[in-house]
């Protein structure tokens, strides 16, 4: 985008005839018509006729150059020369033939009108390459309102160069507060390029953008015939920041709309799903402290049992409900570091029975970068997903090494099932919050074990992607950035 900031407008080509041209012109004027007098009397010996026609031809050089007033100096000074040098009485400006004087008088005519035709064309052509150049202004002004990164930098930038100023920032008038009167509030400075003025009372012009911004200049003063270009720039400065403000509205709406679905969510999950683990804990306590209830000792350890498993899956709903909370709202700080697999298997498998999980090649391969304990929670809730949603079905996990895309060396690991339970065309749709794609109907999950499990590995800089196991099941592949072996190889992280 800096190539677009970066082109700037010739500022020539906004004005007309230049001082130096017209000054050049003048002096054309001046003497030229002397200097064409001196050739024909003394060099040449010309007569009338052909002296007039160099003449005519001087004060026409003379308005190409300078316009219409070097023309009419030149067609003015070059008569008078004439008159005096070239007609009878010589040495005098007085006429006694009146043909003579309408032919100086057409000579004078003549070379006016084309010091005229010469000035409206030069007038013309000014105006043509203003618009031209104006066009091309505007052009840019617009790609820059779409493309640049910063556009109202960019914009800024345009302006200073294209008006050939030192410095252009935008002071901002914050709204009046309730109780404070309007002396008081100040203009702040906001974006700005160049060398700028200190306040709004020290810039050269000051230009409005709208009710609480005004566009400070300092510089040479613009032309009033830039005006409308100036105000262009502001508008298109309105038009940057209305977007600006839009965006930032359109962002916030977005975010309360994900909270009011997450809230709406986790209400749900509160009144659906956590309602059968707290039923099945109060039935069991409610149970035990009957007074009239005889349980032997098998009976009271069931129940005991099944309020602490009952406890555990409540837990495990509360853990992801609150890392969902923390992901969405960019509040999961990582501390990465080298982690082994094997180091965090043990702590990540201990709600999974050791019986119903092989483990293939966990042992090889180089540490990856990751936080020990996020990386725990990740296979955690890998495993317990495929235990939960395969049942019956061998769990295997299989790590090793591999080569993404990127070319970047990464650590696998993959966590693999066969169970025969139907999946979504699109895998993608696993990982959306509160998602369930099975029917037991047994209040096991909130569906949110996928969800936290690839946000906690995106927040540690790695990839979590679904793929369909040959012959049913599914397989979860985690990818992590591969780390340089030594010291310091993290073990899990308690209480995190």
């Amino acid at each position: 985008m800096q190539a677009v900031a970066g082109t700037a407008v010739d500022p020539r080509a906004l004005g007309g005839i230049p001082r130096a041209r017209m000054a050049a012109g003048l002096a054309v004027a001046v003497l030229v018509p002397g200097a064409l007098q001196t050739l024909c009397l003394v060099v040449w010996d010309a007569g009338l006729t052909t002296t007039s026609l160099l003449q005519l031809t001087g004060a026409v050089v003379a308005a190409l150059l300078g316009g219409l007033v070097p023309g009419l100096v030149a067609a003015l000074w070059a008569s008078l020369l004439l008159n005096y040098f070239m007609v009878e009485p010589t040495g005098s400006l007085f006429i006694h033939d009146a043909a003579t004087a309408v032919s100086l008088a057409c000579f004078v005519m003549v070379s006016g009108a084309v010091a005229l035709v010469v000035h409206l064309s030069a007038r013309r052509l000014a105006q043509a390459r203003r618009a031209q150049a104006e066009a091309e202004v505007l052009n840019r002004l617009a790609l820059i309102v779409v493309a640049a990164e910063d556009p109202v930098s960019s914009l800024l930038g345009q302006a200073r160069e294209v008006f050939g100023l030192d410095g252009v920032a935008l002071f901002v008038h914050p709204p009046a507060i309730a109780g404070q009167s309007e002396p008081k509030l100040r203009w702040e400075r906001g974006a700005a390029v160049g060398r700028v003025p200190a306040s709004v009372d020290k810039a050269d012009m000051v230009e409005p953008v709208d009710e609480h911004t005004v566009l400070a200049l300092r510089g040479p003063r613009v032309p009033t015939g830039e005006r409308d270009l100036l105000r262009a720039f502001t508008a298109q400065l309105v038009a940057v920041q209305d977007r600006q403000r839009l965006m930032r509205s359109m962002d916030e709406n977005r975010v309360l709309a994900q909270d009011n679905k997450m809230r709406t969510s986790i209400l749900q999950a509160v009144s659906h799903d956590l309602r059968t683990p707290l039923a099945g804990i109060k039935l069991a306590a409610s149970s035990l402290l009957q007074p009239q209830g005889r349980f032997d000792a098998a009976e009271q350890h069931e129940l005991l049992d099944t309020i602490e498993a009952y406890a555990d899956q409540l837990s495990g709903m509360v853990e992801n409900l609150l890392d969902m909370s923390r992901i969405t709202g960019d509040a999961v700080g990582a501390v990465l570091g080298p982690v082994q697999w094997q180091d965090v298997l043990p702590g990540a498998l201990g709600a999974v029975p050791a019986e119903s999980v092989d483990r293939h090649g966990v042992q090889s391969g180089g540490p990856v970068l990751a936080d020990a304990g996020l990386l725990e929670r990740v296979i955690a809730n890998l495993a317990e997903n495929a235990h939960r949603h395969a049942p019956g079905s061998r769990i295997t996990l299989v790590s090793g090494d591999r080569i993404d895309d990127a070319g970047t060396v990464v650590g696998e690991l993959r966590v693999i099932d066969t169970g025969s339970l139907p999946l979504p065309q699109d895998l993608e749709q696993l990982f959306t919050p509160f998602q369930r794609f099975d029917d037991t109907g047994d209040g096991s999950g909130t569906g949110l074990g996928l969800a936290v499990a690839r946000g906690l590995t995106e927040a540690m800089g790695g990839t979590l992607h679904a793929q369909r196991t040959p012959g049913g099941g599914l397989t979860m592949v985690l990818r992590l950035r591969q780390a340089a072996p030594g010291p310091g190889t993290g073990a899990p992280a308690e209480g995190r």
